[in-house]
């Protein structure tokens, strides 16, 4: 874990000098000048281009360039460079050419600047992706016991696409042993239950972590015998925070009363509140001027495609179980059962061929900005059920109601990471992410997921 995260920072500060590298690069081409050396003119330059790079770095963010392993799919990574570089080279242009007063006018610069940039950011991750193939950079680890979920991070290939090595699996019991064993084929170790032998591959293959799980009822004493024997050098963590870590959601079985004292009932900072609402009314006071602009456009076009009316409205669950009614511009056709049928989003066929445009450019949740300003919603948060599914999954998935300790939002972790649940197994998956948002919420986590829904509209 420590590891990812160091590369993450090394391939951040890697790009920052490569954006003041290929700028003056672009500088020496332009002119024809190759000595390098910053001359006044050149230092009104790197002056200029440094508000500039900042938000290049928010938009490499949001695209996903400082994941680990740095390309793990070429072809999105490709398609993600040029996305970056047309939405890089417009902000350079708007950024000057709404500052009349800057002494710079950049533009065969700007393209040579973003065209150079772009190289080497693909080259920069390409060799640094050869250089960790060759030191064998994935940090070796040993998972103790048998927990649900064990077999989704295998399955799904979780380990190595993150960088990591499982070298053995340790069963302490005689039932973990039996489900270790069917999963430690790609392991150098398969499965053991000897201590001794785990400190033996421990020593011999450099192991850094060891996954463990909290509690295995009935085994304290066998537990407390290998906490004792392994060394304190490595790093220990508990599988719920080791899934919570690669797949971005909290297992439902990690959740009891310990996990709520620990990460729901704590009492919301007052100024980190304050400071996420004056955000909302901020966000939501620039929605309604699109709003009002849009809104005659898209309500002509909803009346002339189909009957019924502009607005769907529905009645949802908000923060502490308040019921609100969510307007949203329609885009089913009208139904005399439709506020009896709870999936009724899984037939296509209902949905309007506006309502197709609008879900695409996401407009049919424009409305829902007013909602923001009354203070229903947050721009993000776990996604504002309708009543009827809510009290049908709080029967079905254990802890559901622990969505309503705070405000739904437009977007959200879950939304991002999982399509609409169309049953109750998949709202079972999804509330696995708004878990995760619950317990890990903060400003710069909100930040993060507005960028990356910027990405996934555009």
């Amino acid at each position: 874990m420590k590891n990812r995260n160091f590369l993450k920072y090394i391939l951040l500060f890697g790009d920052i000098a490569l954006m003041y590298g290929t700028l003056l690069l672009a500088l020496a081409v332009r002119y024809g000048d190759f000595s390098f050396l910053p001359g006044p003119g050149t230092r009104v330059f790197l002056y200029e281009f440094s508000f500039v790079f900042i938000f290049w770095v928010l938009i490499l963010y949001a695209f996903n360039f400082y994941e680990v392993p740095p390309l793990r799919k070429i072809f999105e990574f490709l398609k993600n460079l040029l996305i970056f570089s047309f939405f890089a080279g417009a902000f350079a242009v708007g950024y000057f050419y709404f500052r009349p007063e800057s002494l710079i006018t950049p533009k065969t610069i700007l393209v040579l600047h973003v065209a150079f940039f772009a190289a080497t950011v693909y080259l920069w991750r390409y060799f640094l992706s050869l250089a960790l193939k060759t030191r064998n950079f994935r940090e070796k680890i040993i998972i103790i016991g048998f927990r649900p979920g064990l077999k989704e991070l295998i399955k799904e290939d979780f380990f190595s696409q993150a960088g990591y090595e499982v070298v053995a699996f340790f069963a302490p019991d005689k039932e973990s042993f039996e489900k270790l064993s069917s999963v430690s084929r790609r392991t150098k170790h398969g499965t053991v239950s000897d201590v001794k032998e785990i400190k033996k591959i421990i020593e011999k293959e450099g192991v850094v972590t060891v996954v463990f799980p909290r509690f295995i009822s009935g085994n304290e004493e066998l537990m407390r015998k290998i906490y004792s024997s392994l060394p304190f050098k490595l790093n220990y963590v508990s599988f719920a925070d080791f899934y919570e870590f690669l797949t971005g959601k909290v297992p439902i079985d990690a959740v009891n009363e310990s996990w709520f004292l620990e990460n729901v009932s704590r009492s919301e900072k007052k100024a980190e509140a304050i400071f996420k609402r004056v955000f909302d009314i901020f966000l939501s006071f620039l929605g309604t001027l699109v709003f009002m602009v849009l809104f005659p456009f898209v309500a002509l076009a909803i009346k002339i495609d189909s009957r019924g009316p502009v607005f769907y409205t529905q009645k949802r669950v908000g923060k502490d179980r308040e019921v609100f009614t969510l307007y949203k511009f329609r885009t089913m056709k009208v139904s005399a059962k439709e506020k009896e049928e709870l999936w009724r989003e899984k037939d296509k066929n209902q949905i309007t061929r506006v309502g197709k445009v609008l879900r695409n450019l996401h407009l049919d949740e424009i409305p829902q900005i007013l909602h923001i300003f009354k203070g229903d919603l947050s721009f993000v948060g776990p996604r504002p059920e309708w009543l009827e599914l809510v009290k049908m999954f709080e029967k079905k998935i254990p802890f559901y109601s622990l969505r309503c300790v705070i405000k739904p939002g437009i977007t959200g972790w879950a939304q991002l990471h999982y399509p609409p649940s169309a049953s109750v197994e998949e709202a079972k998956e999804k509330f696995k992410y708004d878990l995760y948002y619950i317990k890990n919420r903060s400003f710069f986590l909100d930040l993060s997921i507005i960028l990356k829904t910027l990405r996934k509209i555009f």
